[in-house]
Order: structure tokens, then C-alpha cells, then sequence
């Protein structure tokens, strides 16, 4: 028995190390989302044209239980929600399937439709800012291939958003009256420079054994080439792009902007992954971000402005030390009530190794560290410590039974005092047992945030029973002694201090029984 509790105390360390430290529990909302571009498009469009094709595109997906279509100008959002326990993983697959077998329906110029499960644990955990003397579209360009790049390969990234800047474009723009000569529309040129600028695969040519890829290249390395592209006019003559308007570099217009301070820059917020630790994640990133900050180019400066590992972080090492205290503070009134150093060592170590070894199990069962089990550990703190005084209790009057006995008489005291208790403690663990596992077994939505709480009740409820009927009496055994035998000036003054409380109780009863007497009139 010794050695399996030694092991479960270090598969427990174990355990804490490799916990993944996270704010709230993981939950699996089913929803998937489909999301499609329409530029140009008014919601109506979108309504008739993209959202209800989509909709009657994902019905007979199983599990599927609602769809609802949000349209609004260039673009349309369709939420599609499945009944509860449905792996959502497979079900964004099933509705890819079904959006992909009518992606040739929809129309002329609407985007492919972008699908995505919704997850509300894939969230941002660290935000930066990048910022300096460059132009709008340089810190873009840094932010996107100095900084992205980056830092999306950290491990536990699952993306990377870019906010602000000005991302450099080509940009044509057409003269009216030497498209008007020419008889033609800006919808046409678009149209031809769209035909024109490609890179195809163009087949394949064997020969003498010998196979080589051929590849149709019509992309342009430099802006003054795409201007000597030709558009066919209205007359069959052929004219060059730059004759209708000027090619150049320019910067996309302007959707959105990031100030730190009243200073322009470029916000970069990461995004962990749903399994991710968060405090690990975090870690590696700050790791990378001192890496990046010495590569920068003179004039831009990377900060770092928040993440939520310093948080998540707070709460464990405060609730850990919340129950460090209550093992104390317990111990202390133990020692106050006993007046007995061995009989407090008992208690406070058998409290701290019930939660060690709770943390083996809570691994085993894929819970991490988060406000819910956190809190559910600290709450249970008290039934640690009653149901160790309780087999204490009953193994100490064993105990006076068997002074002079020896050894033996010492380990048959402690195994029958906690025999004696057993209907009891359990009888005390089976009521927190009747509340909490019917949370532990919700399926709803709301049940998802409650039974990792729960659950880690059970484990610590069930491991505070293990402890209390192997190393509580194991302890009393090897440390305590009968209260014939012990001897000095503590034992003498616990001695003073139990008379003394008798008194104080002989009093009190005395008193209840004078006041019960005298009825009211």
C-alpha cells in the first residue's frame, strides 16, 4: 500500500506539470457557420441566390436541428446548429460535403463559401502592436511577413489576425473617353486582365523516355508589363492597357485602422488552438516575440500590450495557495482542539496528497485547469479534512485502549478505528456523490460548463475516501501514540487544555438545562 501511494503522490506532480491551464472548461457548442462573399450584392441577392440554396443544401445533414441566414451587402452568414452530442468535427465536415456539391450553382462572382465550427475555445490570448516610422502599407508588409509567418508556427497557434495597415495592390484606372473610342466597358477590360494574368498547368510533353511538365505562364513581374496588355475593341483593333488608363502601385482602400496612444500601427491578435494550453502557448510566444523584435528593421517597434496567461496563471497559483492556507488554518484549529503535534501532521498531510493524487485522476479523465475545477477543489477542501478527523477521532480512542501493546496493538488500533467509521464516511461521501453525479452526466449546453466542475467534485470526494481508509490510519499508526504514553510539557498542558474544555462544557450544559427548565407563561 505504501508504494501505491507513493506512486499516485508522483503521478500526481506528473500530472500538474503536463495540465493543460486554461480559464474556462472546454466546450463543444455544435454550431457550424457558412460564410459567403458576394461583392456588390444586395441582402436580398444574397437571400434568394446564396442563403437559401445553402440552407436547402445542409438540411438532410444528419443531427442538423436549425439553420438561420443572416444576409447584409456583399455578403451572407449561415448558422447551422445540430442537436446535442453531435461531433461537431464531423458535421462541418458533412456540411464542406454538401456546400462543395453546389458551389458551380451559385453565382457569377460570389466567392466559395468559407465553413468553420464554432468554437468558442479557440480564443485571443495575446495581442501586439506594431508600430513606427514606416508608411501604412511597410507595417503592413512587416506585420504580415515578419511578424504572421512567425508566429503562426509557434505551437498551440491556431491563428494570427492582422488588423490595420494597407496591403499594396495594383491598381488600373481607366479613362472614360479612351474606353468610350474604343467601344469598351470597364466590366470588359476587368474581364480581359482577369483572361490574361494566369499561371495554368499546360500539359505534358514525353519524349526519349523523358516526361517534362509544361505550364501556361501569363503572370507579369512588374507593373509596366501588365500595361502592355491587349484589349480587344469594340472595331476588332487591339489596344494596349496603358492606352486606357494609368498601371500603377497603390494601397488597398482603407477598411479599418489600429491606434495605440493616437500612434498609427498594425494590431496582431493570436489565437490559440481550442486544446491549447494557455499559459504554455503564451510562454512560447513571448519566447518568439523577443526573437522578432530584435529582426525588425530600424523604425518599427513591436509591443506587447496584453495576454491572458498572466491570468490564467493567477487563478491556479491562487487557488492552490487558498488551499495551502485552509490546510493550515485546519491544522491549526486541530492543534488549538488536541493539543497534539502528531494527530495535526496527520491531517495536514493527508489534505495536500488528496489533492495531489486528484490531479492524476482529473488527467486520466481529460480535465484541465480551469475556473470550474479550480473552484471545485477549493470547495472541497472541507471534506478533505472531515473525513480524515473522523477515522483520526476513532483511531485515537482505539488507541487508549491499546497503550502498552506495542507496535502491533498500535496497527490493529488503526485499522479498527477506521474500520468502525466506514458506514459513516461513506454514507457522508455518498450524499455529495447523489448531488454531483447527476451534473456530471448533462448533455445540454448549459451541462457542458457544469460537469467538468462536477467531475472533479467526484474524483476529489472518491480519492478523500481512498486516503482516509489507507494513509490516515497508516499514519496514526507509525507517528501517534496512546494518550498514556505520551509524556513532556505539551502533553501535560493538552492535559490542562481537555479539563479545562470539559469544565468549560459541563457549564454550558448546565446552563441549556437551567434555561430549558423555565418554560414561557
Amino acid at each position: 500500500m505504501s508504494a501505491l501511494l507513493i506512486a499516485l503522490v508522483l503521478l500526481g506532480l506528473n500530472s500538474y506539470r503536463k495540465l493543460s491551464l486554461e480559464n474556462l472548461p472546454s466546450v463543444d457548442i455544435p454550431y457550424v457557420t457558412v460564410t459567403t462573399i458576394w461583392p456588390g450584392a444586395s441582402p436580398e441577392d444574397i437571400e434568394k441566390d446564396v442563403a437559401r440554396r445553402i440552407e436547402d443544401a445542409v438540411s438532410g445533414v444528419e443531427g442538423m436541428k436549425h439553420t438561420y441566414s443572416t444576409c447584409m451587402e456583399n455578403a451572407g452568414n449561415t448558422m447551422v446548429e445540430f442537436v446535442m452530442g453531435t461531433d461537431v468535427d464531423v458535421a462541418a465536415q458533412d456540411v464542406r460535403e454538401k456546400i462543395d456539391a453546389i458551389v458551380g450553382e451559385l453565382p457569377a462572382g460570389c466567392e466559395r463559401p468559407a465553413i468553420a465550427k464554432l468554437d468558442i475555445n479557440a480564443a485571443s490570448v495575446a495581442t501586439m502592436f506594431l508600430s513606427g516610422g514606416l508608411s501604412p502599407d511597410d507595417l503592413y508588409w512587416e506585420a504580415v511577413n515578419a511578424v504572421h509567418d512567425r508566429l503562426a508556427s509557434v505551437k498551440g497557434v491556431a491563428e494570427v489576425k492582422v488588423i490595420g495597415g494597407a496591403e499594396r495592390e495594383v491598381w488600373i484606372e481607366l479613362d472614360r473617353d479612351a474606353l468610350a473610342a474604343a467601344g469598351l466597358t470597364a466590366a470588359e477590360v476587368a474581364q480581359t486582365v482577369g483572361r490574361g494574368v494566369l499561371s495554368v498547368p499546360g500539359g505534358r510533353i514525353r519524349e526519349a523516355g523523358t516526361e517534362l511538365a509544361v505550364r501556361f505562364d501569363a503572370e507579369y513581374r512588374s507593373v509596366e508589363e501588365l500595361g502592355s496588355l491587349q484589349v480587344a475593341g469594340a472595331d476588332g483593333a487591339r489596344r494596349y492597357l496603358r492606352d486606357l488608363g494609368t498601371v500603377h502601385v497603390a494601397t488597398e482602400e482603407v477598411r479599418q485602422r489600429s491606434f495605440l496612444d493616437g500612434e498609427p500601427g498594425v494590431a496582431i491578435k493570436v489565437v490559440k488552438k481550442s486544446d491549447g494550453n494557455t499559459v504554455e502557448t503564451v510562454k512560447l510566444l513571448r519566447a518568439r516575440f523577443e526573437e522578432i523584435r530584435r529582426e525588425l528593421p530600424p523604425g518599427a517597434e513591436l509591443r506587447w500590450l496584453q495576454d491572458d496567461g498572466e491570468i490564467v496563471q493567477a487563478n491556479v497559483d491562487n487557488t492552490m495557495a487558498d488551499i495551502g492556507s485552509s490546510v493550515l488554518l485546519c491544522a491549526f484549529i486541530l492543534f488549538a482542539f488536541l493539543v497534539n503535534l502528531r494527530s495535526t501532521f496527520v491531517v495536514a498531510v493527508t489534505m495536500p496528497i488528496t489533492v495531489v493524487i486528484s490531479l492524476f485522476f482529473m488527467q486520466l479523465a481529460g480535465l484541465t485547469l480551469n475556473l470550474a475545477t479550480l473552484l471545485a477543489i477549493g470547495l472541497s477542501a472541507g471534506i478533505l479534512v472531515s473525513n480524515s478527523i473522523v477515522v483520526l477521532e476513532s483511531v485515537v480512542r482505539r488507541f487508549s485502549a491499546a497503550a502498552g501493546g506495542g507496535r502491533g496493538a498500535r496497527w490493529a488500533a488503526a485499522r479498527d478505528g477506521a474500520s468502525e467509521q466506514t458506514v459513516a464516511i461513506l454514507a457522508s461521501a455518498g450524499t455529495n456523490v447523489v448531488v454531483m453525479l447527476p451534473i456530471a452526466m448533462m448533455s445540454s449546453l448549459v451541462g457542458q460548463f457544469f460537469v467538468p466542475f462536477a467531475t472533479t467534485t467526484l474524483i476529489v470526494n472518491v480519492v478523500s475516501i481512498f486516503i482516509s481508509f489507507t494513509l490516515t490510519p497508516m499514519l496514526c499508526a507509525l507517528v501517534m501514540k496512546p494518550e498514556g504514553e505520551q509524556t513532556g510539557r505539551l502533553a501535560r498542558w493538552g492535559r490542562g487544555w481537555d479539563a479545562t474544555l470539559a469544565r468549560w462544557g459541563d457549564a454550558y450544559g448546565a446552563w441549556l438545562r437551567r434555561v430549558g427548565s423555565r418554560r414561557g407563561g
